[in-house]
């Protein structure tokens, strides 16, 4: 059977793309691709698709339902909608053009396969019944089908075994009685009767059929939704001689189509309303506003912190686990007038009806967040998660439930940058920082490509002589019109869109180049070495040790020169994995440093076991070193515990002599900071190394 040709109408190139791509994957044949009804009639005829899917608002002068109706009448095409828009005026335009399904954006692969499937099997079958004698029809629907057949004064003549079945009338006595007392049939809403227009078949010789809301009131009064048309009985010369009516009890149709619905509209996997359905509500509530004047509402945008830890280290299996039990401890925080629905992955959304006020939200919101950070038990696992909370009230200014969601997933973002499990209330500012970021990762990206990214260099000194050991590599931005931007401004958002990775290579690149440059020019330099960091993302490459015995066969140069730097976090996140790695750099020759330590999570339990040559002490205990008690016994005690491991120190951020006092006297090998240099391009740093130099041969 060859594969379906398919006629795309719609004018958001993107979304069209992504439309032609799917189709393509799920084999069908995209017969073309138009944005404007004009063209979507023009090519239905050139083209002479099995199917149309079809935007209802499109460019041109012509919109989605006027094509679609063109297209019904001249060339029996069937056509799906596509529509972000539920609005009833919209519907009722398009129900008059008799579409064969709608598909509200966004919709999943499975949804769009499944509607495609089911239209062209509707017009496959309504085309052969258009086809069939009207005799035949009558026949074949009779074998399967109830059937009752009258007389012209529309009483009973004959009911096969399957009328009788439904109905609960016997054939013996039915017959002779009124059609309409044997079959009573009502509106499923409204539970009014539904008159069935005998009288216009047996006039006009047409074949009627009831609407599609249609419950048989049976003998004994149950109510079953059934499928029903009429058609006259004629005899051999074309005289009309009564009606018949044929009906199927569609239960099962009814109970399928709505499981389809339901799960059109459900997360699959923790049962909550889904991201279209929380938006369809969403609307519903702000259409509410505008006939209540004092209708509140707010939408929280909820985002678990660190799940992606969770599913890395135990697993998808116990994260779905985990996201079931966090869907049920926010329905069990909830009334069930509130909406709780799953966005994807780790991100829900809250619609609160008619709140009192902004304090009443806030309170909910804390609530969630003390409810969430309570220990999950998993499979024998206990786990804790926090939460992120964006909050948007009904009272911000909108455009629409999209905006609304947006503006929640925003403050949501406010709220993670801050540390993570707490909230926060969108203001306007927020977008205009969002749009000012979105700028930034533009010029990130480009600044990828031209290669804007350049490597500093502080000097790494002996404490007890000041003499250089080497250089710790750090990255600048030289942007052609700002000039020199610091890491400050730029590497949270490249940690968060993922071009940190780039990022990272192009400075361990520069920084080994540069090395190796100054090892064959200056005779003092041979014994300097590089300190490079990897940020988490590039450390959890699968090809890492690869890619960097790359970097080094590339450049020639000797391992034993390379110094990577880690973050505590980063090794903590996945201790197991991280053991790995850094064996293998050792392994290779790559000595290891465990940098910012002491700030982040507890690794004590682990550092035993990390292979690890270097722990650099943050500059956040050096900065107060010689002044407070707390910072100097925390410096001290990562001094005896490196000693007692077998591994030296660093100290970064040093800047003043009685700094510098302190740590020797507690015998820090090591440090780094604007005492000795700040971090120095490639020609000051070259110029520090000859200085150095100087001053050891004028000893």
């Amino acid at each position: 059977m060859e594969p379906a040709k398919i006629l795309i109408v719609e004018d958001e190139a993107i979304v069209a793309i992504d439309l032609q791509t799917t189709l393509e994957d799920l084999e069908y044949i995209v017969t073309a691709v138009v944005e404007s009804g004009e063209m979507a009639i023009e090519k239905a005829r050139e083209t002479q698709p099995d199917l149309i899917l079809m935007d209802i608002r499109l460019a041109g002068q012509v919109d989605g339902i006027e094509a679609a109706e063109v297209i019904r009448s001249q060339l029996d095409i069937p056509v799906i909608y596509l529509t972000a828009y539920s609005d009833k005026e919209t519907l009722n335009r398009a129900r008059l053009t008799l579409p064969f399904g709608y598909l509200i954006k966004p919709f999943e692969d499975r949804e769009l396969q499944t509607t495609i499937e089911m239209a062209l099997y509707k017009h496959q079958i309504e085309k052969q019944l258009r086809e069939n004698t009207q005799w035949f029809t009558a026949i074949l629907k009779s074998i399967s089908d109830g059937v009752i057949a009258n007389d012209r004064q529309a009483c009973v003549t004959f009911m096969n075994p399957i009328a009788e079945n439904l109905t609960g009338w016997q054939q013996e006595e039915a017959m002779g009685k009124s059609f309409l007392e044997v079959f009573q049939v009502i509106n499923e809403i409204d539970r009014t009767p539904i008159n069935i227009p005998l009288t216009e078949v047996l006039e006009t010789g047409n074949t009627i059929n009831l609407p599609p809301e249609t419950l048989l009131v049976t003998k004994n009064g149950k109510l079953v939704p059934i499928g029903d048309s009429a058609a006259p009985i004629k005899d051999n010369k074309g005289k009309i001689k009564g009606t018949v009516l044929v009906f199927r009890d569609i239960s099962g149709q009814k109970q399928a189509e709505a499981k389809l619905s339901y799960q059109a509209f459900h997360d699959s996997l923790t049962d909550l309303p889904n991201r279209a359905l929380f938006l369809t509500r969403l609307q519903q509530a702000i259409e509410q506003t505008k006939q209540q004047q004092n209708y509140l509402f707010a939408v929280l945008f909820v985002d678990i912190d660190r799940f992606k830890v969770v599913n890395d280290s135990l697993g998808h299996i116990i994260g779905d686990q985990l996201l079931i039990a966090i869907a049920s401890r926010i329905k069990n925080c909830l009334p069930t007038i509130h909406t709780v629905a799953r966005l994807g992955g780790d991100e829900f959304a809250i619609l609160l009806e008619n709140v009192a006020n902004t304090q009443a939200v806030c309170a909910i919101a804390n609530l969630l967040i003390r409810e969430l950070s309570l220990p999950f038990i998993v499979q024998d696992y206990e786990l804790f998660v926090n939460a992120s909370i964006g909050i948007v009230m009904s009272s911000e200014t909108f455009d629409g439930s999209e905006t609304l969601l947006r503006n929640a997933n925003i403050a949501m973002y406010r709220a993670k940058r801050f540390g993570g499990s707490q909230y926060q209330i969108y203001d306007r500012s927020m977008h205009a920082q969002v749009i000012v970021q979105l700028q930034l990762e533009t010029e990130l990206r480009r600044a990828i490509e031209r290669q804007e990214f350049v490597a500093y260099y502080q000097p790494i000194v002996s404490l007890t002589n000041s003499r250089i050991i080497g250089f710790e590599a750090l990255v600048r931005w030289q942007h052609p019109q700002r000039g020199l931007i610091n890491p400050g401004e730029f590497i949270t958002l490249a940690e968060e869109t993922g071009l940190i990775v780039q990022i990272d290579w192009l400075i361990m690149r520069q920084a080994c180049q540069q090395l190796k440059l100054w090892q064959e020019q200056i005779p003092f330099a041979q014994s300097l070495t590089m300190s490079v960091n990897l940020s988490g993302k590039q450390f959890a490459q699968a090809n890492l040790v690869e890619k960097i015995t790359q970097v080094l066969q590339a450049i020639d140069l000797n391992p034993s020169f390379l110094d990577i730097e880690i973050t505590e976090s980063t090794i903590i996140e996945n201790a197991e994995f991280a053991i790995a790695v850094i064996q293998q750099l050792k392994e290779l020759g790559i000595e290891v440093h465990i940098d910012d330590f002491g700030t982040g999570y507890s690794s004590l339990s682990y550092l035993h076991r990390f292979p690890s040559n270097t722990l650099k002490i943050d500059r956040s205990f050096i900065s107060s070193i010689d002044q407070d008690t707390h910072s100097l016994e925390i410096s001290k005690a990562i001094v005896i515990l490196s000693h007692n491991l077998g591994i030296e120190t660093i100290a970064e951020g040093i800047e003043t002599l009685p700094q510098l006092t302190k740590l020797r006297e507690l015998n820090c090998e090591y440090g780094q900071g604007y005492l000795f240099s700040a971090p120095l391009d490639w020609e000051a740093a070259t110029n520090f190394i000859r200085s150095q130099m100087q001053n050891l041969q004028g000893e």
